[in-house]
């Protein structure tokens, strides 16, 4: 079996390409997350207009993973080759030049997402990848943009990075300025004092919800006070904020600013190059046949085995009123069918409910000799009502378990574009094919499957030709 990150909303596979050397990360959800899709769609249509480096690529598809004929949503992702932050920090302890040039490029990618208007919404050392002395952000399951104003949290991030106070109903652009802290925090600590990664770190860098909830106790603020300098200034910011509401939290760029101004290429000082680790298996191990022998000198995984139980630990998930999308069509016609049944059987109780009916009609000032027809009447309301509720639960239920939507309901693709970014392939004269960054596949222009390619992910070729020349698959689906 291939190895996979478990996280607490999905599996992570690696997806290796049989020829050439370009890889996916493929995240299956272990369960329902209402609004999933909804909440991707905004994310993508945002970031067609505020497009960061820092951020992965990625494609979100509805439908895109079939298990005993019912379809699944799935997220490809860029892969990103590095280590994450905790084993980069692991390697790189003792230099203080590098953690410090670490802790800059830190600054600059919270400045990022700050002029940007996002909140990752799960900031920690498993989500960060250093790639090339740069830093990359994977996961955006719990992300914000300014269009899910007003929309709950559906996950609370990892609790050694997050605000104590936090929970489902606090969403929105602050939503990074605790845990920003925290890691730059660690960071310059680290940088003066090699010695608490031993003494502290465990599945964090160095804090931990304990030290959160009291502070005044907590032996590493106390040791982190006692470096001074910044790190004592930045120890007192963090105290006096774990004390406070989660959104009075100050942001981390409005009062510590980057050093550097070159590019981290530039910058990166010299000696910094961390090995990646991992226990994936070769692509020459892995086609061939009979059992795979373990990877020697593997023992230390990156961010493949450091996931292989769940990172992020929302305590109050259930907090977040998020509702699967109901038909209502469905509803009222699932529920007259349900009331003309309960009608029918309740005329063998007639003898019931009749009487008692009546002498509620009576006893309100009704004449006797209507009780019996505001009696029926009563019924037929009742059964309604129950019919109705019955029929709203089983269409919840149902689209929440997403039971076996047909593959012909998908097509053709119906999703109406954002009114700001069209998905229709623009700049596509002289263009013969239309491919995706991510999938590394090409379609027509006229594919259902290009329809679905965001502006920041998609790449014009002038023949099929040259996109094969790049390395990119013909869509099956098109077949251009």
């Amino acid at each position: 079996m291939p190895t996979v990150s478990s996280g607490q909303f999905a599996y992570v596979f690696k997806l290796n390409k049989v020829t050439g050397s370009e890889s996916h990360a493929v995240r299956c959800f272990r369960g329902f997350v209402g609004e999933r899709e909804r909440r991707y769609k905004a994310i993508d249509d945002h970031l067609d207009h505020h497009s960061l480096a820092a951020l992965a690529r990625f494609e979100y598809e509805p439908s895109g993973l079939r298990v005993n004929g019912g379809l699944y949503p799935l997220l490809v992702m860029e892969w990103i080759d590095g280590p994450t932050l905790d084993v980069y920090i692991e390697q790189v302890l003792g230099k203080k030049d590098v953690l410090m040039h670490l802790a800059d490029q830190w600054i600059k990618l919270v400045g990022q997402l700050k002029s940007a208007d996002i909140a990752h919404g799960d900031l920690q050392h498993g989500n960060v990848i250093v790639q090339g002395g740069t830093l990359r952000l994977v996961d955006f399951d719990g992300m914000f943009v300014p269009s899910m104003n007003g929309w709950s949290a559906i996950e609370l991030g990892h609790r050694h990075y997050q605000h104590p106070l936090r929970d489902g109903f606090f969403f929105d652009r602050r939503l990074d300025n605790f845990s920003a802290i925290v890691i730059y925090l660690s960071l310059i600590a680290l940088a003066n004092n090699s010695s608490l990664w031993t003494e502290f770190h465990d599945e964090n860098l160095l804090f931990k919800k304990d030290d959160y909830i009291k502070p005044s106790q907590s032996k590493l603020f106390a040791k982190i006070n006692s470096i001074g300098g910044q790190c004592r200034i930045l120890a007192e910011v963090l105290q006096k904020a774990c004390a406070a509401p989660p959104p009075s939290c100050p942001v981390l760029s409005d009062f510590v600013s980057a050093k550097s101004k070159l590019p981290a290429w530039m910058s990166a000082p010299v000696g910094a190059v961390v090995v990646t680790k991992t226990r994936e298996v070769s692509v020459a191990q892995a086609v061939q046949p009979g059992p795979v022998a373990p990877v020697p000198n593997s023992p230390v995984p990156s961010r493949q085995a450091t996931q292989s139980t769940p990172m992020v630990f929302p305590s109050q998930t259930s907090s977040s009123p998020i509702k699967p999308s109901v038909s209502l069509a469905q509803v009222f016609g699932r529920g007259l069918v349900t009331a003309f049944g309960l009608f029918i059987v309740s005329l063998f109780i007639s003898w019931i409910w009749i009487p008692v009916f009546g002498a509620f009609y009576v006893a309100f000032g009704g004449a006797s000799t209507d009780k019996e027809a505001f009696a029926t009447l009563a019924d037929i309301m009742c059964c309604l009502l129950i019919g109705m509720s019955v029929a709203y639960k089983k269409v919840k239920n149902s689209s929440r378990g997403q039971s076996k939507p047909q593959y012909k309901a998908t097509l053709p693709y119906q999703a109406k574009p954002s009114p700001t970014v069209s998905r229709v392939p623009s700049n596509t004269v002289g263009s013969l094919v239309v491919g995706s960054l991510v999938r590394k596949i090409y379609h027509r222009p006229s594919c259902e499957w290009a329809y679905k390619i965001s502006a920041r992910n998609r790449i014009n070729f002038s023949s099929a030709g040259a996109a094969l020349a790049r390395g990119y698959r013909r869509c099956k689906v098109c077949a251009p």
